[in-house]
């Protein structure tokens, strides 16, 4: 074995025994160590640690800010100061790609490289915090617990974020696509609907959800598919609280939040919908049926 893949490097290029078995042991040797971010040239390798290390504070951005790849150990704040100085230094367009299985980190992944570029931007703007809150919402709306991931992001996004001449983030543009529609009536075994369905029934007052027709989780067909309505890693209640103020920064309205609501509602309803058919034959050979609704608690759209 190269004296390399005994103690792990964090550049993969650098390795002595270059082939999967090598990769993978480096990458161990370096999990093991809490060492979760590796690098091959340029591209950033990251293991998902599954627990909060600290890594993230205001301290490590300024440690990163406008340093080369390769003068800090691998992490992804490298990356992100590598693209925007590029941006700065080449007056250029440039991309990121964070790609991985579910439950890799993509989601947390984005969120870090939003957080560095809002901070070293300089401006601590509205428009940033707004770019920063819309994560909630996306998430609320667009992810759910499956078997592997308890926040796994059913859908894929491009975020296209627009600086100004002195690097100052002014605006930004979110597209989603590929959203997993079938989710909202049919679930696997121990797996949610969206998160927003449950933060909704936890968070909701009494009387919010009485105006609604609402209660519990369990009580909807389709939040009960998959025999799944707490997720232990996650706290509806809080989570909708966290909703609702992100809401508030990008500014909408009482009654927007009220249609929403309401919107959400009618789904839920129309899962408990039941249909009773039944046909009848007459002496002329002809046939008639019937379909009867079950009346559901009323409230108005």
């Amino acid at each position: 074995m190269h004296p390399t893949s005994i103690h792990g490097v964090e550049d993969m290029i650098r390795l002595g025994d270059l082939n999967e078995a090598g990769i993978l042991r480096n990458l161990l040797i370096r999990y093991r160590e809490k060492r979760i971010y590796t690098y091959t040239g340029s591209i950033l390798v990251a293991i998902n640690p599954y627990q909060l290390l600290p890594i993230y504070t205001a301290d490590q951005i300024r440690l990163y800010t406008n340093k080369k790849i390769g003068e800090m150990p691998p992490h992804i704040f490298a990356i992100a100061d590598n693209c925007y100085f590029n941006m700065q230094r080449n007056n250029r367009d440039q991309c990121c790609i964070i790609s991985g299985e579910s439950g890799a980190g993509k989601t947390e992944s984005t969120k870090l490289i939003l957080q560095f570029l809002a901070a070293i931007s300089g401006q601590h703007s509205w428009i940033e915090q707004q770019v920063l809150e819309a994560n909630p919402i996306l998430e609320a709306f667009g992810n759910a617990k499956t078997i592997r991931n308890d926040n796994s992001s059913r859908f894929g996004k491009y975020i296209d974020i627009h600086f100004n001449k002195r690097g100052a983030i002014e605006g930004a543009k979110i597209e989603q696509y590929l959203l997993e529609k079938s989710r909202v009536c049919r679930q696997a075994h121990d797996e949610r609907n969206y998160h927003i369905f449950y933060c909704m029934l936890k968070g909701m007052t009494a009387d919010e959800k009485k105006k609604l027709g609402l209660s519990k989780a369990t009580d909807f067909t389709y939040l009960t598919i998959g025999n799944c309505t707490v997720c232990d890693g996650r706290d509806d209640m809080k989570e909708y609280s966290n909703i609702r103020s992100a809401m508030k920064v990008l500014m909408f309205t009482d009654k927007e939040n009220g249609e929403i609501s309401k919107l959400l509602a009618a789904i839920l309803h129309m899962g408990n919908l039941r249909y009773e058919g039944s046909s009848s034959s007459s002496s002329s050979s002809s046939s008639s049926s019937s379909l009867c609704f079950r009346q559901l608690p009323s409230f108005t759209v």
